[in-house]
């Protein structure tokens, strides 16, 4: 039997192809998580975290001589207390806590997944009070909406022991502590409480008549029962067609988000949610949505869960700024940053943040010096030289109206333009307090628990020498966060809002809409 040269070749091109699939699977990065450590594997990692922490933490470095014995201290205790095999989601909760007291916002532990047990109800903050809510949003009783007690211990006493996971910046925001509150099991070996396949909640009432329900928590595989499961699936060839299916099934992230719209609130107010701002600055047609809402009375963005050290957001809203003759010295000078120093780094390390070095603003030494002369001073050795951050070069135009909403999760870029909008006598910054994370952060992985360890390598200063970093900014009118925003609502807490100073008046021509809120 003969084969032509077309049918060779058709089936080498076949063959090559199969083989590239089965290449592609094998290289698809497998999931090495160890599910439980054991005492000796915990202490390497602890050694690894507090090794990195020591070179590569911008804020270990501020206060080395305090955070040194702190952290020691707490990895002894963690040490102490986990003497045998130690679920890896319970050895990511005490990382988590440990990093913050680093009091950095950019802290983070990745790649866990706490599976202990969940509370198996929605708690939303109401004024004072939490509602106990059910998968669909809706109250779990009618009659007594709120709780007041889990497993017999007040609210009060979840709270505190969750904001343990949270950084200094986000103790207190009721949108950062509802994951955490989330995790019952978690918190309950913290409270010291036993762990059961329920949970006792007590609900009131206005009339504050109580009455206590007992819900059964979810249930989740054991991870042994996983990782053996995985060790079969594994065992197992998948064959080419089912991996073509998969394939075929898979969609890179981007490719679902829906470009965000200008939507109408009222016949003078427009509103925009802006999340990743790298995107934002290549989406034309979303900077000309941006545009067209800056011809409104009233613009509201929705940036709280934005983030992304692209400039082009914040250079567009300075149309909304005031003229500022205050800061004569550098009129133009934003802020400062420098970095932790690492073997690693180059010295265009906080260039993707929008910072130069000082030599690029052509000042003369005595300038320099009197620009300079509030920074503080810091160790060369740790830290590299100051780079300067200068304002966009936008003049004020228009009367109009910005309302900005903001939360912790506004990060990066979007800190500044909380910080920057903050003195506008035409902008209000809506929502929670951000959490001052202006930093590029340093990551790498622990060898045993496989926990993706993240925090800031370097600090932002004001103009002024103050510093930015881990402070965050407040807002003009305080909001807690959740998803039922009353649109109008919020216009009119716009328009009740304490009218802002102008720092001076501007003669620009008037290029935007006049027209008064209504």
């Amino acid at each position: 039997m003969s084969f032509s040269y077309r049918s060779i070749v058709m089936l080498l091109s076949v063959i090559i192809f199969a083989s590239l699939l089965k290449l592609a699977f094998f290289a698809v990065p497998k999931d090495n998580t160890a599910p439980m450590l054991n005492a000796q594997e915990v202490r390497q990692d602890l050694y690894a975290l507090l090794d990195q922490i020591e070179q590569h933490s911008a804020f270990y470095a501020l206060t080395p001589d305090k955070a040194s014995p702190q952290l020691k201290y707490m990895a002894s205790l963690i040490v102490e207390q986990y003497q045998d095999m130690t679920p890896n989601d319970r050895f990511a909760a005490e990382i988590t806590k440990l990093l913050n007291s680093l009091k950095d916002p950019g802290a983070q532990v990745h790649d866990f997944d706490d599976q202990s047990g969940d509370l198996p109800l929605t708690l939303r903050p109401l004024n004072d009070q939490w509602l106990a809510l059910d998968s669909s949003n809706s109250p779990i009783n009618n009659d007594f909406p709120f709780v007041t007690h889990i497993d017999g211990l007040p609210m009060s006493k979840w709270v505190a022991a969750s904001q343990a996971y949270l950084p200094e910046p986000a103790k207190q925001s009721q949108e950062m502590q509802l994951p955490w509150l989330k995790k019952l099991n978690l918190l309950r070996e913290d409270l010291g409480l036993s762990i059961k396949p329920y949970v006792l909640i007590t609900l009131i009432n206005d009339d504050l008549q109580t009455q206590q329900v007992t819900l059964a928590l979810p249930s989740h595989a054991p991870q042994t029962q996983l990782a053996a499961s995985n060790q079969e699936d594994k065992t197992q060839d998948m064959s080419v067609l089912e991996f073509i299916n998969q394939l075929s099934q898979f969609e890179r992230s981007e490719f679902q988000d829906v470009p965000h719209q200008l939507e109408t609130v009222n016949n003078t107010t427009v509103k925009l949610k802006i999340s990743d701002l790298y995107a934002f600055e290549l989406d034309r047609d979303l900077q000309q949505e941006l545009l067209k809402g800056m011809t409104h009375p009233l613009l509201i963005i929705d940036l709280r869960d934005a983030s992304g050290f692209s400039p082009k957001l914040l250079t567009l809203l300075s149309r909304y700024q005031d003229a500022d003759l205050n800061n004569t010295l550098a009129p133009n000078v934003m802020g400062f940053a420098h970095y932790r120093r690492s073997p690693e780094l180059r010295n265009d390390y906080l260039q993707p943040l929008n910072f130069k070095p000082l030599a690029a603003l052509e000042y003369s030494v005595p300038r320099l010096k009197s620009l300079t002369r509030n920074l503080p001073s810091v160790d060369e050795d740790k830290f590299s030289p100051w780079y300067v951050r200068t304002k966009p070069a936008v003049a004020p135009e228009g009367r109009n109206r910005l309302a900005l909403l903001v939360s912790p999760k506004c990060r990066q870029e979007c800190e500044w333009i909380a910080y920057r909008t903050k003195s506008w006598s035409r902008a209000n910054l809506i929502g929670e307090k951000t959490s001052g994370d202006f930093a590029r952060q340093y990551h790498f992985k622990l060898p045993n628990s496989g926990l993706d360890i993240r925090f800031s390598s370097s600090l932002t200063y004001d103009a002024q020498g103050k510093l930015l970093s881990g402070a965050g900014t407040e807002p003009d009118i305080w909001l807690p966060q959740n998803s039922d925003i009353q649109w109008q609502g919020l216009v009119s807490l716009v328009r009740s809002a304490k009218p802002k100073t102008q720092l001076i008046q501007t003669s620009q021509p008037t290029k935007l809409a006049q027209a008064k809120l209504n």
